[in-house]
């Protein structure tokens, strides 16, 4: 299964999704004209657009006219960018550059900068300068561009989420019918989302036990009576 999702930055909860299904996935009606990955951010993204919030992004979603698209929307972006897309400044795509050093350039909102580490870093932002900032390593003191540091700080809310996610999860491997492995992928998410909820309410409980009160309190709202069966009692236990 593969899946795009928009979660929050520091505590990892789903705001949405899309479940790609080949060529039959449903992308949003909303924005016909644009290409598939950007049509994907803006879809996922359509309920917190024109409030000011701010887009962390891969460089397969990030292109300078999604950026554009989202600065109308009142959307900050800072994300990751590949150089060979369109509108890419090009003496920023072929300047040589030593390590540490880096070079910017801008339009509008929008700042483009390559910055030389071990390898090079490409990234855009709506909201960055190209300043550097201090930062203490077990080498000593370096400096890194203010943008990268943002980045790094706000991005890997997805990448928890799947962390998070493997934990007492439903799903199977040898779960064979598709189906199945996506009611019970759906339920890891949203059980997880709501112990994210809980925490963020002040609960103190971990997550273990928040799952087992769910479980037991699920299991007793039906007040299903099993049929009376002939033969031997089953030394199985009751699902309750």
């Amino acid at each position: 299964m593969k899946i795009y999702k928009l979660c929050e930055s520091s505590t990892s909860y789903v705001w949405n999704f899309i479940l790609y299904i080949g060529k039959d996935t449903i992308y949003g009606q909303r924005h016909p004209g644009e290409k598939i990955s950007s049509r994907i951010v803006l879809e996922v993204a359509h309920g917190l657009l024109d409030r000011d919030y701010c887009l962390y992004l891969e460089n397969w979603y990030t292109s300078p006219n999604l950026v554009d698209t989202l600065c109308t929307r009142k959307t900050d972006v800072v994300g990751t960018m590949r150089t060979n897309r369109k509108e890419f400044p090009d003496f920023v795509k072929t300047a040589r550059l030593k390590k540490g050093e880096t070079v910017a350039a801008f339009h509008k909102k929008q700042m483009v900068m390559k910055w030389i580490d071990k390898r090079d870093v490409v990234l855009i932002s709506t909201f960055h300068d190209d300043s550097m900032e201090n930062m203490t390593t077990r080498q000593g003191v370096i400096q890194k561009p203010s943008v990268v540091l943002g980045y790094n700080k706000n991005m890997g809310g997805v990448d928890r989420n799947d962390g998070q996610l493997q934990n007492y999860k439903l799903a199977r491997k040898r779960l064979k019918k598709y189906y199945q492995k996506m009611f019970r992928y759906l339920l890891d998410v949203v059980c997880l989302n709501a112990f994210i909820i809980h925490k963020k309410k002040g609960g103190s409980i971990s997550r273990l036990d928040f799952l087992l009160t769910l479980a037991q309190s699920l299991s007793s709202m039906g007040g299903v009576v099993e049929p009376a069966t002939r033969g031997r009692p089953t030394k199985s236990p009751k699902p309750s």
